[in-house]
């Protein structure tokens, strides 16, 4: 069965979704939030090219952990709103996407370069094409990545602008 998507709610869900992105993305280098990242930890350009290596020099238990399904989580809207009847084509658009944001990452000294990131976000994005594929109510849904990812903004905006 095939569902029409209104365009406002594409719209909104599409312009939530890439403020959240780039927020967590390459707007950690500007905002600080106590307790779990500082502005100036991300102030570099690294390339992490082995997966899982957080997990072997994590500086708290939790780090690796939040990166990782942080970024699957990140992603499943970015999966959602790309699929268009198709899963594959879904997740080449979160893939090219996250390899934009690692490269961007690496030039402007913006955060890590992670191949973690590049796996976990196009695992996201897979997700989230899987669940729009299986979805009768995308237009709901699709208001509900763009309020959630208000909330999510704005809460980062405070925690962070407010330290």
């Amino acid at each position: 069965m095939k569902t029409t998507r209104s365009v406002p709610a594409v719209l909104a869900a599409v312009a939530v979704t890439c403020a959240v992105v780039l927020a967590f993305t390459v707007g950690k280098a500007f905002v600080s939030i106590p307790g779990l990242w500082t502005a100036e930890s991300h102030q570099l350009s690294q390339i992490r090219l082995n997966p899982l290596e957080t997990f072997a020099y994590a500086r708290v238990w939790w780090g690796p952990w939040l990166n990782l399904f942080g970024n699957i989580a990140l992603f499943v809207p970015v999966g959602f709103i790309a699929y268009r009847g198709s899963v594959a084509r879904a997740v080449v658009a979160g893939l090219v996407c996250s390899l934009g944001i690692e490269t961007a990452q690496y030039i402007w000294s913006l955060g890590y370069s992670d191949t973690d990131d590049v796996i976990c976000n196009t695992a996201g994005a897979w997700l989230g094409a899987l669940w729009a594929r299986g979805s009768s109510q995308r237009n709901s849904v699709l208001w509900t990545f763009a309020a959630a990812g208000l909330v999510i903004l704005i809460v980062w905006a405070a925690l962070g602008l407010g330290a």
